[in-house]
């Protein structure tokens, strides 16, 4: 045999070897147990530089658009899920369990200052303006109309006589302007008076009253009933505008600053923290991750077998050194 063809036969070899391999799941789960092995006692965040991954991920936030290029892949499965959950019979009360709940309303509760905001903000709002400016234009108008209240006051009953229901909504034609300028007037002060008595009634009691309340009142209820009654096209709407405003937002240097920062915080905090001790505290041990994972692995590989694609991988690999000067001497004893 010559050299050429002991090379061919040993490359031929290592890339049927290599395949087999792959596709064994005994394999990866000795693959596995090395690696834990060789790394299982180091820190995670040494096994990781900080900075070189944060401007890979920077890079990737200003120049790729993820969403909008994965759009119709998340469409399709917001489509699926949606539809399975709408014919799902789980209940509120299961998918959000009542410790939960109240492990949830404990964390809002603490939050009083920003309730505090949130009603000033809210009772500032232009629309809440106008509409409690209305509600107490009508009201008004109302009363002074079904009550006939204008009756009541000295002179003008003698005047009702004639008619009541005329001389009444004539009198309200010429008030009308006149009580609208007075709200349009004094609405700080009334919403003022609203926002102090919100501040007032919104204690952390009657928060957890009315929260416990709403709470044992949708627990028995089943979102599927609600999903169905969202209007058809609705999902793929939803999902276009997130895809643009998620890869928009992804460029701002506000986003981008953060993300470094929260990687750069998950390096070090992983700096005194082995692999062992991360599964320790997830519950699971690495057997049984490894117990999990190489059935998949195998079967993946086998998978990317069949589609052809592992094995000119491979051949790929393997050519680098079999077809290296370094082969050629160690076969032809140079």
């Amino acid at each position: 045999m010559s050299s050429a063809q002991l090379i061919a036969a040993l490359r031929d070899a290592h890339k049927a070897h290599l395949t087999s391999q792959l596709q064994d799941p005994q394999h990866w789960q000795a693959l596995m147990a090395q690696a834990s092995h060789s790394i299982g006692d180091l820190p995670i965040g040494k096994l990781v530089d900080s900075d070189s991954l944060a401007n890979v991920v920077d890079q990737w936030l200003q120049h790729a658009l993820s969403a909008q290029g994965l759009q119709n892949v998340i469409s399709d499965v917001s489509q699926a899920v949606w539809q399975a959950a709408e014919k799902d019979d789980a209940t509120v009360g299961e998918l959000l369990s009542e410790t939960h709940f109240e492990a949830i309303l404990e964390q809002a509760l603490k939050l009083q200052s920003l309730r505090e905001k949130a009603v000033h903000a809210a009772m500032n709002h232009p629309l809440v303006s106008e509409m409690v400016s209305e509600m107490l234009y009508t009201g008004i108008k109302n009363f002074l109309l079904e009550e006939n209240a204008l009756a009541k006051l000295p002179g003008v009953s003698s005047v009702m006589k004639m008619g009541r229901k005329s001389v009444v909504g004539k009198a309200m034609g010429g008030m009308e302007e006149t009580i609208r300028v007075y709200l349009q007037k004094n609405i700080r002060v009334t919403l003022k008076t609203g926002e102090q008595w919100l501040n007032k009634q919104l204690t952390n009691e009657r928060i957890e009253q009315l929260a416990r309340d709403g709470y044992r009142r949708v627990a028995p209820l089943k979102p599927a009933d609600y999903l169905k009654l969202v209007p058809q096209g609705t999902i793929e709407e939803v999902v276009e505008q997130g895809c643009a405003i998620t890869d928009e937002s992804a460029r701002l240097a506000y986003t981008r600053r953060l993300v470094s920062i929260g990687i750069h915080a998950a390096v070090k905090s992983l700096e005194t923290l082995p692999l062992k001790a991360l599964l320790d505290g997830m519950k699971i041990s690495e057997d049984k991750v490894r117990e999990i994972t190489t059935p998949a692995l195998a079967r993946g590989a086998t998978v990317l077998v069949e589609q052809g694609v592992l094995e000119p991988f491979i051949e790929w690999v393997v050519e680098d050194f079999y077809g290296s000067e370094a082969c050629k001497k160690i076969i032809n004893n140079e």
